[in-house]
């Protein structure tokens, strides 16, 4: 019996590293933050696209199932834009929070058994690191006593410094070129030390190839 199962484990390991692929892959993130806090003064979140790009490793293992682990930088974040006008007065107010991050995900895969074009569906988990992170704040205005400009300050230390997300998706393969398209839910809050439910959310969209 330990023999059979010793064998049966030796064929499995010996398919999973021949249905082995390492890739790239990179596209963008349609980023954005989600939670019961997320409208600040009003004004609710807009997406922000960010990049995302990196490496995969495909592991094939029976009937159509896989495992992918992958190593991706990807920019997270959102738009928070407001307009106030009084007479010929107006005020424009557009903050923009970028975050950047090495992303760990761990997907599972389930292909459809077609010719050629094989079309999948797939979820995970992936962890995050955050690099670095930075407010951008851009205000246009003709009030008397207020002045127009852009500043950007660096909140890497109000950011909490990683990321846990669940992942679900959908792709297609086509030979060695791949397109996918993922969901996002970040379940870790976005602020540091603070009660506020924000959470960062994003569409992935990348394309890549495999070897």
């Amino acid at each position: 019996m330990k023999k059979i199962l010793l064998i049966s484990l030796m064929l499995v390991l010996c398919i999973s590293i021949t249905y082995s692929q390492l890739g790239i892959r990179g596209g963008i993130n349609l980023g954005t933050i989600g939670g019961d806090d997320k409208t600040q003064m009003g004004i609710d979140p807009k997406t922000k696209v960010g990049l995302v790009g990196g490496l995969t490793y495909h592991i094939g293992l029976l009937a159509g199932l896989s495992i992918q682990p992958e190593v991706l930088y990807v920019q997270k974040g959102a738009i928070y834009e407001g307009n106030a006008t009084v007479g010929n007065l107006y005020m424009n107010r557009k903050e923009t929070v970028t975050g950047n991050y090495i992303e760990i995900p761990v997907v599972g895969r389930y292909n459809l058994p077609l010719p050629l074009l094989s079309p999948y569906i797939e979820g995970g988990l992936s962890y995050g690191i955050l690099l670095s992170a930075n407010q951008k704040e851009e205000v246009s205005t003709n009030i008397p006593g207020q002045v127009s400009g852009s500043t950007e300050t660096d909140v890497k230390d109000l950011t909490t410094s990683s990321d846990f997300s669940i992942i679900i998706g959908l792709g297609v393969e086509f030979l060695m070129v791949e397109v996918n398209a993922r969901y996002v839910m970040g379940q870790t809050k976005a602020v540091k030390d603070n009660e506020a439910k924000v959470y960062n959310r994003g569409i992935w969209v990348t394309a890549g190839v495999h070897f």
